[in-house]
Parts: structure tokens; C-alpha cells; sequence
């Protein structure tokens, strides 16, 4: 079986902050041939096929992100139809700038820039642990918040609200009073320094168990509503 055209004239450029961008140019018609690009790399020019950087590229060019370690990376791109692949372009190297420390925050201070752990808990393609940071890290702080159980944390027994009970508990007017009362005290304890707590609302639609949370964000004074939907059970309606 004959072998792919390659790739040529791959080339990049490292656009800051941890992100590069890379192009290349293919002798036909990708969308007429079916071909698509898997974008491979290295630290080690002797090892530039260490990992995949991109897969299934339908495109000339790519931005990849989350470079952590500043340094040379050596990069390739391989062409591909179904189960037929090409030899490999040249290999390009760029050399990449990781993205700028943070600086640390005073004690109760809330900034757009700050950047922490997120939420669901993620590896990136280049096997360090996903961030997030500005609005994303603070409704991961929240959605961890409301669908943790009391009890769940060794170290922070009180940690959490009692949401998920909802969706077990029989239909009560005082149940659902009890539990908007208790999220919203656990939300003023756990993220008071980030938000000013506006409402707390749980519903019900059809299947769906709704909880919504109205806050404005301290650091800019701007309203946010976070809306998290929970299935119930069969036959079930809080």
C-alpha cells in the first residue's frame, strides 16, 4: 500500500503565556481526499514522537496550549486516511515560554487572575494538572461546594451542602426550606470572601432537580447565576 503524501513546510511559533502555533501545507485537497493530521512532540529531538499533541487536525494549522516548562520542543506532523498514514514532516523547533508566575494574593483577596485546580479534576495532553482560573474557578469552587456531602471530607466534616438528599427525600416544602437555608450558609461560609450570596432556589423539573444560586462576584461587583440540574429517580418528584 502506497504511503500518504507528507506534510511540508511545517513551521511555528511560540504565542505566549504557554501556547504555540504551528502551520503546514499539503500538496491536495483535504477535504476531497479525506485527510486529516496528528500532531506529535518532544523535549528530545531524538523522541519527537513522545506524545500527541493534536489528533484528527482537518486543517493546516493548530494552536496547542499548556506548556508548563520553558525550553525547546521538537515538532512533528503525520498525515492520515483511515488505517493509511504518511512519513513524518520535518521536525520543527520551537523554543516555548511557559506562562507567567502568579503573583500571590493577600488573605481574603479575590482577583480575576488567580488560578487554581480544575473542576472535574484534569490531566492536559501534556500530563500536567488542568487549571482554571477567573469565572470557570470559581463555579468549579461552587459546583464542588453543592454537590458535596457533609461528612464526605476527613478534614472539613461541615464542608458541603445537602443537595444530593433532595433527590431521595419525599416531597416537602419544609425539607426544600431546610436545604436552601443550609446552602446558603455553607455558601457564606466556604466562598464568602470571593461572592456576596444573592438567592437560593430549588425546584423541580419533571425528571430534574434544580438548584439555582444568584451571587455577585466581589472582584468585579458583576451578577453570575449558577444552575446545576440533578435526575431523579423514577416515580420520584421532590
Amino acid at each position: 500500500m502506497a504511503l500518504l503524501d507528507s506534510a511540508s513546510d511545517l513551521a511555528g511559533h511560540d504565542t505566549g503565556s504557554g501556547n504555540v502555533a504551528l502551520t503546514w501545507s499539503y500538496p491536495v485537497d483535504l477535504v476531497a481526499h479525506s485527510i486529516v493530521f496528528d500532531v506529535f512532540g518532544s523535549d528530545d529531538p531524538l523522541d519527537v514522537f513522545h506524545t500527541r499533541y493534536a489528533q484528527s487536525i482537518a486543517a493546516l494549522s493548530v494552536a496547542l496550549s499548556g506548556f508548563s516548562f520553558s525550553g525547546d520542543r521538537f515538532f512533528t506532523v503525520v498525515a492520515r486516511r483511515g488505517d493509511e498514514l504518511s512519513l513524518p514532516s520535518r521536525v520543527v523547533r520551537l523554543a516555548v515560554a511557559p506562562p507567567a508566575s502568579t503573583v500571590a494574593l493577600a488573605s481574603g483577596a479575590a482577583a480575576a487572575g488567580a488560578s487554581g485546580l480544575g473542576f472535574p479534576f484534569g490531566i492536559t495532553a501534556l500530563g500536567a494538572v488542568k487549571a482554571q482560573g477567573g469565572d470557570e474557578l470559581l463555579r468549579g469552587k461552587l459546583l464542588q461546594l453543592l454537590l458535596t456531602v457533609p461528612g464526605e471530607r476527613v478534614n472539613l466534616p461541615d464542608y458541603g451542602t445537602h443537595v444530593m438528599d433532595l433527590v431521595f427525600d419525599p416531597n416537602s416544602d419544609v425539607l426544600v426550606a431546610t436545604v436552601e437555608f443550609a446552602v446558603a450558609r455553607s455558601v457564606q461560609r466556604y466562598l464568602a470572601d470571593e461572592i456576596q450570596l444573592d438567592r437560593v432556589r430549588i425546584t423541580s423539573d419533571e425528571a430534574t432537580l434544580l438548584v439555582d444560586i444568584s451571587y455577585v462576584k466581589k472582584a468585579d461587583l458583576t451578577s453570575e447565576h449558577v444552575r446545576i440540574g440533578l435526575p431523579l429517580p423514577a416515580g420520584a418528584t421532590p
